[in-house]
């Protein structure tokens, strides 16, 4: 086959001209590549059928579930689009034909056993007293009392962390922003004491990550999922929300929920506190942390009550 003119290079040419007009296309580049490849396996000559496309997002449907293969049309159908242009028989798949691909999914609220068993693990991982089940443990501790992202924890440098202030700034991460978050005085010990640790392993200059390999370089993230997949599937856990799994970032979900269950607990206003909330996650948009409060049946329970009250007084007034 000729190279230029396989669906990996239709898909490199179209990328390239979407760069140029200022779009990253991080995630589609990854999905598009793979339905490129996919193609030129079947060896694809031609215009683009929706039978094709369609065999594509469901090709893993069973392991991934029908989001994921929704989401890999909507990523697709942009391309298709485009490659209708010197290919015009090709077939633009409708607009959720397999649904809608980003509906939020309920995530699974960790217990605080399952937390402790998850630390536990880590900081029993190989080799004894060296500096990788110390960094795992931390990093996933971290994550858990802060809800920080997977991607801002392994982005942390030294200088970010003001043990003496008992804060961390979180810098330009997603949609380009930087916070400053109050550390609980658990959370400070244990940075702290890793910290310590650590200087028998990398130098602590401010610019160095926080959670590093013995190099000095970050911890790569695929590192770091395989080895919570790996903690995860020895622990047993099953997923209790609509993932398949559980996942690093419902650690994020879990710290949310918690922290507005606590708040429900001692009657705060949870409308007054879920403004400072959204800043501390890095939200973009308030409904983003409005979202949680479908987190678990004890908060649905107030959000049912709320609105019942909301709807008698609707009625009284009339």
């Amino acid at each position: 086959m000729n190279r230029s003119h396989t669906m990996q290079a239709a898909v490199q040419r179209y990328l390239e001209e979407r760069r140029r007009l200022g779009f990253a296309m991080k995630s589609p580049s990854t999905e598009l590549m793979r339905f490129a490849r996919f193609a030129d396996t079947r060896g694809l000559r031609g215009p683009l059928t929706l039978e094709l496309q369609l065999d594509w997002a469901r090709e893993h449907v069973a392991r991934t579930g029908p989001f994921t293969a929704a989401r890999r049309l909507e990523i697709l159908r942009p391309f298709a689009a485009h490659y209708r242009q010197f290919e015009p028989a090709t077939e633009v798949p409708p607009p959720f034909i397999l649904g809608r691909g980003h509906r939020r999914l309920a995530p699974h609220i960790y217990t605080d056993q399952e937390i402790a068993d998850l630390l536990e693990m880590a900081g029993r991982m190989t080799p004894q007293g060296g500096l990788r089940p110390l960094t795992y443990k931390t990093l996933f501790g971290l994550i858990a009392a802060t809800g920080l992202r997977i991607s801002e924890a392994l982005k942390l440098q030294v200088a970010d962390v003001d043990l003496a202030g008992a804060t961390l700034t979180v810098r330009q991460t997603k949609f380009h922003k930087s916070r400053c978050l109050p550390l609980h005085a658990t959370v400070v010990q244990a940075l702290s004491a890793y910290l310590c640790a650590r200087l028998r392993f990398v130098d602590c200059a401010g610019a160095s990550p926080v959670f590093a390999i013995p190099t000095g370089r970050a911890l790569p993230l695929r590192t770091v999922h395989h080895v919570f997949a790996r903690l995860r599937d020895q622990l047993g856990w099953r997923a209790r929300g609509e993932h398949a799994r559980p996942r690093i970032h419902d650690l994020r979900h879990t710290m949310v929920v918690r922290r507005v269950q606590l708040w429900h607990e001692y009657g705060a206003s949870i409308d007054h506190a879920m403004f400072w909330l959204c800043t501390y996650m890095g939200h973009a948009k308030i409904s983003d942390t409005y979202w949680y409060l479908s987190g678990t049946p004890e908060l649905m329970e107030w959000v049912g009550a709320r609105f019942e009250c909301f709807v008698l007084e609707g009625a009284c007034r009339e």
